[in-house]
């Protein structure tokens, strides 16, 4: 088996692929030894049935031309259908070949076998193939002609109503195999009506739909109802559809579910772009485009909601305004472009700098607002001072540009939001007339003014750090 490989040609689709003739070789000795086998290639979305020796073929009566969507619904010892992913071929370990495992299987026309198989994964293919060998088939469940509802058994006047539709259209019996389909259902999948009738309803599902669709089928035939299905044409491609099904009974009491398909895809796409949209309004509502940083109107409610729950539980808060020193000189001398770029690489250093709990806002321009909450005046100057020597170590953009910045930083008192940034504005003031490239960290707050007292209070005076 080591030896095996799988030989694909690049230029052509999945159903004109054919296996390496050592693998072909390998199924027909199979057939030699009496043992049926048959080859899946799985991929992300299906799984197919690329080839089968003729035994296989004849004892699981596959008349499908293949390459082909696996035909069958695989079922587990106790005949309870498998979930999508736990189809024996995905389950293969490719590293060693598995032991006997025992399935059910049932085939288009609603016959039941039994049988065991081991599989093992095909080395050096090309994409992920699977050799299976079959044993002990058995059929269970013949489904005799007399059981199955044919087009030809259908009223009339059902068979007329559904051809004269404009829109997709069918019918399907209780094991959900399409007994009659009309034109326009045909052309919008891109299907000969041959090729649908007597096949499971499955062939028209997207992989993601198939699980649940079989699910619903199974347990709403006794009423109709309305639901959005993902469907996939014949070329591969996807639509949303609005099926709107009803159940009505055959003459022999057999029940059948009448299908009617609503292309959505167009407004399906319409409603994406639409919430699409507004999920970028609602970012560019709090967020700053250049930096994803939070903008200055969503910082201000941030702030005032700071302040409130600083000064509800007698949490300590530290705010800080923080200005990139000289920054129109990088706008000036090296274009906006890099002033750009070197705005977004300050706030991710900055950010991946601080506490999840600390909110840095672009205010405007190289300015931004830090919002440390639980961090008095000094922890927050130490915060701030970690992060210059870093900023001042580390080039920013591609032009590897040296930067610092300037700071202030303040305590709230019992004040608005507008006293507050004054005295954190004051406090940058004073950082650039020292020098720049320095922090400055006003006067603690005095206490609360008592009653009758005026509530206006002086400047504060920067502290000497």
């Amino acid at each position: 088996m080591n030896a095996l490989q799988v030989s694909l040609d690049s230029d052509v689709g999945a159903s004109q692929r054919r296996l390496e003739p050592t693998l072909q070789s390998t199924l027909e000795g199979l057939e030699l030894l009496g043992i049926a086998a048959l080859v899946y290639r799985v991929d992300d979305d299906d799984v197919w049935v690329a080839e089968a020796n003729a035994l296989a073929r004849h004892q699981l009566a596959l008349d499908t031309e293949l390459p082909a969507v696996d035909p069958w619904q695989w079922l587990d010892d106790q005949r309870q259908p498998l979930a999508s992913l736990a189809h024996p071929a995905r389950q293969c370990d490719e590293r060693a070949p598995q032991a006997w495992r025992r399935y059910h299987l049932r085939d288009h026309r609603g016959e039941l076998r039994a049988l065991r198989l081991r599989c093992r994964g095909v080395e050096g293919a090309g994409e992920r193939q699977v050799l299976v060998a079959l044993d002990r088939i058995t059929v269970l469940d013949p489904a005799p002609a007399e059981s199955r509802t044919h087009t030809s058994q259908l009223p009339a006047s059902l068979r007329q109503w559904i051809g004269s539709l404009p829109i997709g259209a069918c019918v399907l019996d209780a094991a959900g195999y399409l007994r009659l389909v009309n034109p326009a259902l045909c052309n919008f999948f891109g299907y000969a009506a041959g090729e649908l009738l007597e096949r499971h309803f499955q062939v028209l599902l997207a992989p993601a739909s198939r699980e649940s669709s079989q699910r619903y089928h199974l347990t709403s035939l006794t009423s109709g109802g309305q639901r959005s299905l993902e469907l996939m044409r014949r070329d591969g491609s996807l639509c949303t559809m609005q099926v709107e099904d009803s159940v009505v009974h055959h003459a022999d009491g057999r029940p059948l579910r009448i299908a009617c398909l609503v292309d959505m895809t167009a407004q399906r796409e319409q409603t994406r772009e639409l919430q699409a949209r507004n999920r970028r309004l609602e970012y560019l509502a709090t967020r700053d485009e250049m930096t994803g940083l939070h903008n200055r109107r969503y910082g201000q409610q941030l702030l005032e909601q700071a302040i409130r729950r600083s000064s509800r539980y007698g949490e300590p808060l530290a705010v800080a305004m923080l200005d990139l020193d000289h920054f129109k000189t990088v706008n000036d001398e090296h274009g906006h472009a890099v002033g750009d770029d070197v705005l977004r690489e300050f706030s991710s250093l900055v950010g991946a700098m601080l506490r999840q709990s600390d909110m840095l806002i672009r205010w405007g321009g190289e300015e931004f607002l830090l919002l440390l909450p639980g961090v008095d005046r000094f922890s927050a100057h130490a915060t701030l001072d970690r992060v210059l020597t870093r900023l001042k170590q580390q080039p920013l953009s591609a032009r590897q540009l040296r930067l610092s910045f300037s700071a202030g930083i303040a305590e709230p008192r019992q004040t608005t939001s507008h006293k507050l940034l004054e005295r954190v504005d004051a406090a940058l003031y004073r950082a650039k007339q020292a020098g720049r490239g320095c922090i400055t960290v006003t006067e603690a707050a005095p206490p609360a003014p008592a009653l009758g007292e005026d509530p206006e209070l002086p400047e504060d005076p920067a502290l000497p750090l």
